[in-house]
């Protein structure tokens, strides 16, 4: 099961509402006002309607039912969408585990958010010594497993316009879990993936990629260089995460940043690929057996059999119990099909033996067209590595020179 990694510093109850209750518009922050109650999920009307009416609050005309769940005991008056923006940095990347569908890292998640009580108090910026007085989103992990080792550090910055911001950096050392798609295995491309979500429901905090910072990989520390290939590009995806499966109107903001890995297939294509093919070729050597003789060609036949089974059972035990089959597993279940028919075939040939010559005849042409379906069959499989799990390669290098490209043009706009 993967545990959560919950920040669990006390948050000032009245913080969120001195921020926003009186200056949130005329500082200018960029944020979306809940003064209209269809911007509520309906679960969240339907409780606070069951409220005393004491709960019930006008302003400017306009009835606003319920409190906020951040600030204790304040109206949703008081209550503003705040934007937290997050920066994923995978700054080591170790083991990628395919049987455990897991991967281990280190990783800096950046967030930086608007605190408008403090506009114009630059004499602030640096680091925060007391963190719990300030307004927290209380941002977390959504996909590690177990208990990551966390450090946290806050600052108070402010741009240009005297805006403070509190920046956030969190560094974490852990193992994240991820769904593993093995259907081009071993040619296939992962993606690892870091999910940032706030405890705080949707309409309250709204997670959304950084516009400032990049999300970066550092290849220089790959762990497992020998076994994957790691791109350097990355991707952000906006996600909500439902917090009550009863109830799905109630979700939590949530950001996912990914990077990717190609695996070598080196291994496989020469101690897996490479033999199977050989041991199958084999089987057509059992035809120089005299046809009077099918005990020696059926046991020749069924020792090869036999083998492939061995490997294939090799290979299964490098994967997850999976429903679906992979490259490997249709090669391999090939191979052993066309030992099968050769097996049949050896039974077969038993019951022509009454006439020799038509027997040799009937035995040449099946030797021809079991040989030429599987050569065509090797064939076709090559074509299909290149046309389906390598094309989703090529995507990726191109992906990679992009981002490089749009790297270097950043560092020249800036200076």
């Amino acid at each position: 099961m993967a545990s959560v990694a919950y920040n669990f510093m006390t948050v000032d109850s009245n913080a969120h509402h001195r921020r926003y209750s009186n200056s949130g518009h005329d500082t200018g922050v960029s944020v979306d006002v809940l003064s209209e109650t269809s911007s509520i999920p309906r679960s969240a009307k339907k409780r606070t309607r069951k409220k005393s009416s004491a709960s019930v609050v006008q302003t400017n005309h306009k009835k606003f039912y319920g409190f906020c769940s951040c600030c204790e005991n304040r109206p949703l008056t008081c209550c503003v969408k705040v934007k937290v923006q997050v920066c994923v940095q995978f700054f080591k990347v170790g083991e990628i585990d395919t049987l455990k569908e897991q991967y281990t890292a280190d990783v800096i998640v950046r967030a930086r958010w608007r605190e408008p009580s403090l506009d114009g108090q630059i004499q602030s910026a640096g680091d925060i010594q007391d963190f719990q007085k300030y307004w927290n989103p209380k941002l977390y992990i959504e996909n590690t497993i177990g208990d990551p080792k966390e450090i946290l550090r806050h600052r108070l910055t402010f741009n240009n316009r005297g805006e403070c911001f509190v920046s956030e950096k969190r560094i974490i050392k852990g193992t994240f879990m991820e769904n593993l798609e093995l259907d081009n295995f071993p040619f296939d491309v992962q993606d690892l993936t870091v999910t940032v979500a706030s405890e705080f429901p949707s309409y309250e905090v709204e997670i959304v990629e950084d516009s400032e910072n990049r999300h970066m990989v550092n290849r220089q520390s790959f762990v497992d260089e020998q076994e994957w290939h790691l791109y350097v590009h990355t991707e952000c995806e906006k996600k909500a995460i439902v917090i009550d499966q009863a109830d799905n109107s109630v979700k939590r903001s949530a950001v996912s940043v990914k990077c990717r890995a190609a695996r070598r297939p080196g291994y496989f294509v020469w101690n897996i690929f490479m033999v199977t093919f050989l041991i199958c070729s084999l089987a057509f050597a059992t035809f120089s057996v005299e046809k009077d003789l099918p005990q020696n060609r059926l046991q020749l036949s069924f020792t090869l059999v036999l083998t492939a089974v061995a490997f294939k059972s090799v290979v299964n035990q490098s994967l997850p119990r999976i429903s679906y089959l992979t490259y490997m597993d249709k090669y391999l279940l090939t191979s052993m099909v066309m030992l099968s028919t050769v097996c049949a075939w050896h039974g077969i040939v038993t019951t022509l033996l009454k006439d020799r010559e038509h027997a040799d005849k009937v035995e040449v042409i099946v030797l021809s067209v079991l040989v030429a379906l599987y050569i065509l069959y090797n064939a076709g499989f090559m074509l299909a590595i290149y046309v389906v799990p390598y094309k989703k390669r090529r995507i990726m290098a191109q992906k990679d020179r992009e981002y490089k490209e749009g790297w270097q043009h950043r560092v020249k706009a800036k200076y």
